[in-house]
């Protein structure tokens, strides 16, 4: 998705749309790079009457609900959900065991300090899963990490939209 049919987007449908961007980011569906999107959502908001606040908020709720779908499955689909989904590739699996390592020495922090970490954030719900981290700790941890990933990058397109603006249009 670019960040020109974003914009083309969230004029129509608004912050619903950005509520359910968000919630297929955190499930790690391609073709919704934090990246683009995040700092999109802030030009957008800082663009129109839509509250930074508010905005942020939803990313946070509806980050953790599309984390909880990956949570969920490998929580109780465990080892078959995680093979349908991502096959047998043992570059993968040696990444998720190293993600689960660190979540088990960090406890939850290890979880929040995950969600702050490029292409780690997304997929940490899987190891978290496996290990049956409990869903009030799961949950927490995620809400953290999730807040500090979106406030920045949010925060960074609101703040800097007019800048942003000039180079994409």
């Amino acid at each position: 998705m670019t960040a020109e049919l974003f914009f083309q987007l969230f004029h129509q449908y608004g912050l619903i749309l950005v509520c359910a961007v968000i919630f297929c980011e955190y499930m790690n569906l391609p073709g919704f790079p934090a990246g683009v999107i995040m700092p999109s959502i802030g030009v957008l908001i800082a663009q129109s009457e839509l509250s930074l606040v508010l905005t942020v908020a939803l990313s946070v709720v509806f980050g953790v609900l599309g984390s909880l779908v990956i949570y969920g499955a490998c929580y109780w689909g465990g080892e078959p959900i995680m093979e349908k989904l991502f096959g047998k590739s043992e570059k993968f699996r040696s990444f998720v065991r190293r993600c689960h390592a660190y979540i088990d020495a960090q406890h939850g922090r290890g979880l929040a300090l995950c969600r702050i970490i490029p292409v780690l954030r997304t997929i940490v719900s899987i190891p978290a899963g496996l290990i049956r981290m409990p869903v009030k700790w799961f949950v927490g941890w995620s809400a953290l990490g999730i807040a500090v990933w979106n406030t920045v990058l949010i925060s960074f397109g609101y703040f800097f939209s007019e800048k942003i603006l000039m180079m994409v249009l």
